[in-house]
């Protein structure tokens, strides 16, 4: 790891910060549209994050919704 990459923290983040940590470049709405879609189409993530009470509406994500994230994605 160079001193420009920073290792992956698993917390609590706004939607929109880690839309862009996986889709870096890409503006905010952008990249909340890819994972979104990312999302949608990993059936296994959501149903992991239904059982752990995930909220669509909430404007971030818990930080076991993060750990669940990244479980099924990887890190961004």
């Amino acid at each position: 790891m160079n001193q420009e990459e920073k290792a992956f923290i698993i917390r609590a983040y706004d939607k929109a910060k880690l839309a862009e940590l996986y889709s870096p470049g890409r503006t905010a709405a952008a990249a909340l549209q890819t994972l979104y879609r990312w999302m949608r189409r990993n059936m296994l993530l959501q149903e992991e994050l239904n059982e752990a009470g995930y909220n669509k509406f909430r404007h971030s994500f818990l930080k076991h919704e993060v750990a669940i994230i990244v479980r099924h994605l990887g890190e961004p």
